[in-house]
């Protein structure tokens, strides 16, 4: 299946090479023999074109189109490790890279994993198909709905919920029967950004679902399509005395009720339960910033981290407001994975690097990798003036023995540079763990698009 579905989206960059290959010179090698492999292919017989194609001699075998027809041969046969092998000739030859084949050799690190029996790979392969965002990723998607996994199957769900074909796609409504309750909120968060009234007959009947977060989520659809049913059941649920309900609720009315939500977020920030301070905290940062800056400085020292990392990323995204003053104290936080995401909201505010430095020097060593990986994440929001000093400091992460921190560096590198990161992901297809190579390739897909 992953063949097929890899062939199907190359399909039309092909044709243009099977001309290209009539014109190779002969030798060991005649039109004839260059047909025959090309029908061998067309034929999905795969292991049989690889072993015509090794009998040719050097001077065919090294032709460029011959060497992309290798490349692709090796991504259908699932080996994107050869396909990059046979890609870095190519690129020798061309001294330079072809975006079209590096699209593909990404993508075959990519959906490789999409078949893994980790339920690990296959979680890191579908999140970087998500952050592609491509419709190319849809068919993968759909795959990924029958995941044995419900955890996989919320992923492929949220790929295509964020892609208007996707939300399209009869397997995404079908998914709303899932029995996993994370699978059918997906679904319905894709409904809420869409405007297909004719889903309300399929929402409805959620709203009496056993699980919270999925009656939330239905009120919501019902509400963005004007529903004004849905849209008291968010108010009632916002003030609810059910912690899960208050929660759900208060995030999606953040997105749609701005100037009506401030007094129930300020009324939650005071709430016993710390998830409810951690919704408000979060909703917060899409408010006033003149209105939110006191309440999330308070809760910048909440008692519980989590609640302190909500207001650190909340304050970091406020406009028209310097919130560097509060950010700057909470460096000296005992917690040292609130102080990695203080990091990021001064970088996000536009503090200067020298600010932050030792902090990061210092959390970069820690023996806790999941602090590394959120310094690693943090860099990622570093501003134009700060780029440089952050990009030193991710490539030492890039290095880290943990996978999840070298993860995460990777993807704010790809952030900061962009289409400068090309070279550094390339490398990245080399490393050693699947879900880093996995990762790269899905960077790789971004950047690539970025440069064309």
């Amino acid at each position: 299946m992953i063949a097929l579905l890899i062939r199907r989206a190359v399909l039309g960059l092909f044709p243009l090479a099977c001309v290209l290959l009539i014109f190779e010179p002969a030798g060991g090698g005649t039109q004839s023999d260059l047909q025959k492999i090309h029908a061998l292919y067309d034929n999905a017989e795969y292991p049989k074109v690889l072993e015509e194609l090794a009998k040719l001699n050097a001077e065919i075998s090294g032709g460029l189109d011959v060497r992309r027809l290798k490349i692709r041969t090796l991504l259908r046969l699932g080996n994107p490790k050869d396909a990059f092998t046979e890609y870095d000739k190519l690129t020798q030859s061309l001294q330079q890279d072809d975006r079209v084949m590096l699209r593909e050799v990404a993508l075959g690190f990519v959906v490789v994993l999409t078949k893994d029996m980790r339920e690990q790979m296959r979680g890191a392969a579908y999140t970087a198909l998500k952050e592609w965002q491509s419709p190319d990723a849809v068919p993968f998607f759909e795959e990924g709905l029958s995941d044995g996994s419900g955890l996989i199957r919320a992923l492929a769900a949220e790929g295509l919920a964020k892609l208007e074909t996707g939300r399209r796609s009869p397997k995404f409504q079908q998914a709303l029967e899932d029995q996993a309750a994370l699978v059918k909120e997906a679904v319905l968060k894709g409904f809420a950004k869409s405007d297909d009234v004719s889903v309300v007959a399929l929402v409805e009947p959620l709203l009496q679902d056993q699980e919270v977060r999925v009656r939330v989520a239905a009120a919501e659809v019902l509400c963005h399509l004007k529903r004004s049913k849905g849209c008291d059941l968010l108010w009632r649920y916002a003030k609810a005395l059910n912690p899960d309900e208050r929660t759900s609720a208060i995030r999606a009315l953040v997105q749609r009720s701005a100037t009506q939500i401030l007094p129930v977020l300020l009324e939650a920030s005071e709430h016993k339960q710390p998830s409810v301070r951690g919704a408000a905290a979060t909703g917060l940062g899409h408010m006033s910033a003149v209105e939110a800056l006191p309440v999330l400085t308070r809760l910048l020292r909440d008692p519980l981290p989590p609640v302190r990392i909500a207001a650190a990323v909340s304050l970091g995204q406020l406009h028209g407001v310097d919130a560097r003053s509060p950010l700057t104290k909470a460096l000296e936080d005992h917690d040292s994975a609130v102080r990695a995401f203080v990091i990021g909201s001064l970088l996000e505010q536009g503090e200067r690097y020298e600010v932050v430095a030792g902090p990061v020097q210092t959390l970069s060593t820690t023996k806790e990798p999941a602090v590394r990986a959120a310094v690693a994440r943090a860099l990622g929001h570093a501003v134009q003036s700060n780029r440089e000093a952050a990009r030193s400091a991710l490539m030492l992460l890039i290095q880290d023995t943990v996978p999840r921190v070298r993860i995460a560096a990777i993807k704010s590198m790809a952030k900061i540079e962009g289409v400068g990161a090309i070279p550094l992901l390339k490398h990245s297809l080399h490393d050693e763990d699947d879900a880093v190579r996995a990762t790269a390739g899905g960077a790789l897909l971004i950047s690539v698009v970025l440069k064309e």
